[in-house]
């Protein structure tokens, strides 16, 4: 097929071109399903919206040869029909309504209107949506003008008014009935594997359903197949058994982060002793340095007498923390004096970061102090 490309105008993203004739792709959103994406010329196509399709590269105003990804539109077929049975059958079973559709690049959500589901409910659902999956049910599309379609009965969703002209819909055999301009499936056996990968409570009423079908949910069982493989390889276990196995590594990780804490705050008391001895004092303050582990650091704080400043840091992080000592003014004449630092604090305690020495920072400091108290 070939289009005209009309007007070609620089956005942020890419190019919006205008297109004669207009619809040859179908649009992001509309519908609640995803839209199409190919190529026009050279030019990949980013995004279709309603008033034009964004491509990656600037176009000359002539004709050009389209190209549309066809698999692209099988897996969203996949996705689209599997949230018709899935809908169709929670409301047709438990008289659920779907308040909320959006189908995206990894998963489709349903929004169902009760917060109440068990999951006794969505093993059903899932079950059945797989069974009719299987049935191989052939899907019924046509078209009807306005008037007519309007007078059909037995629509889950009833038209909306804004609809005008000719009415395409979508039937599943003994299952759903709907207007409908998306992509779907020819039968359901095309969809081959439908799964419920996660839900939540969403606006206080309603639950919200995360689904996969077709290929991505194929190639969920195999990248999830992979991980648990890679885990009992890991834990040297079988597949029943890595939760099992995981809450027993976090509980021993647990057990040497107790530890090695306690350790670090008996340590940090021998270091504090030591630093404190070694340290000069300058005016009335008497600084603390240590760079080095920030778990030992964290502790120094509770041997500091009223004229201490602790000053400690790894990499390029650094705290201050001082009891007669003001750290806001401090970091604020560091940030002033230096554009590569920032920070911030209060008057006890601060942090800042910068592409700095240890021993500038240090010296920075006994610098700071040795004028403020000329």
């Amino acid at each position: 097929m070939r289009v005209l490309v009309k007007k070609c105008e620089k956005i942020k993203d890419g190019y919006i071109l205008e297109l004669e004739p207009n619809g040859a792709f179908y649009i992001d959103g509309k519908g609640g399903q995803l839209g199409d994406r190919g190529s026009i010329g050279e030019a990949k196509v980013i995004e279709v919206k309603e008033n034009g399709v964004v491509v990656d590269r600037e176009l000359e105003l002539q004709e050009y040869e389209i190209e549309i990804d066809t698999q692209r539109q099988e897996d969203i077929a996949c996705q689209h029909t599997s949230q018709h049975i899935f809908s169709a059958l929670a409301y047709n079973i438990y008289g659920l309504n779907t308040v909320g559709f959006r189908m995206a690049e990894e998963y489709t959500t349903v929004d169902l209107d009760s917060n109440t589901i068990t999951d006794e409910i969505v093993v059903d659902l899932e079950n059945r949506v797989n069974e009719v999956i299987r049935d191989g049910k052939e899907l019924k599309i046509f078209v009807m003008d306005n008037d007519e379609a309007r007078n059909i009965e037995g629509l889950r969703k009833a038209i909306k008014e804004k609809v005008t002209g000719d009415v395409r819909f979508v039937e599943i055999p003994e299952i759903d009935l709907g207007a409908c301009a998306g992509f779907h499936v020819k039968n359901t056996k095309d969809i081959q594997l439908f799964k419920i990968i996660n839900q939540e409570k969403v606006k206080g009423n309603y639950t919200r359903f995360y689904f996969i079908a077709g290929k991505r949910a194929i190639e969920d069982y195999s990248n999830k197949h992979k991980l648990s493989r890679e885990l009992c390889q890991t834990f040297s276990c079988k597949d029943k058994e890595i939760i099992e196995m995981v809450d027993k590594s976090i509980g021993e990780k647990r057990k040497v982060e107790s530890e090695y804490k306690n350790l670090a705050m008996q340590y940090s008391e021998l270091l504090a002793t030591k630093l404190l001895k070694e340290s000069e004092k300058i005016g009335k303050y008497q600084p603390i340095f240590y760079f080095g582990d920030s778990s030992v650091a964290q502790f120094l704080v509770k041997y500091m007498g009223d004229n201490n400043i602790l000053l400690t840091g790894s990499g390029s992080n650094f705290s201050i923390s001082a009891q007669e000592f003001d750290c806001k003014e401090f970091i604020k004449f560091l940030t002033n004096k230096y554009s590569n630092i920032k920070g911030g604090g209060n008057q006890s305690k601060g942090n800042f970061k910068g592409e700095i020495k240890e021993s500038e920072v240090k010296g920075i400091l006994l610098d700071y102090l040795k004028n403020s108290t000329l």
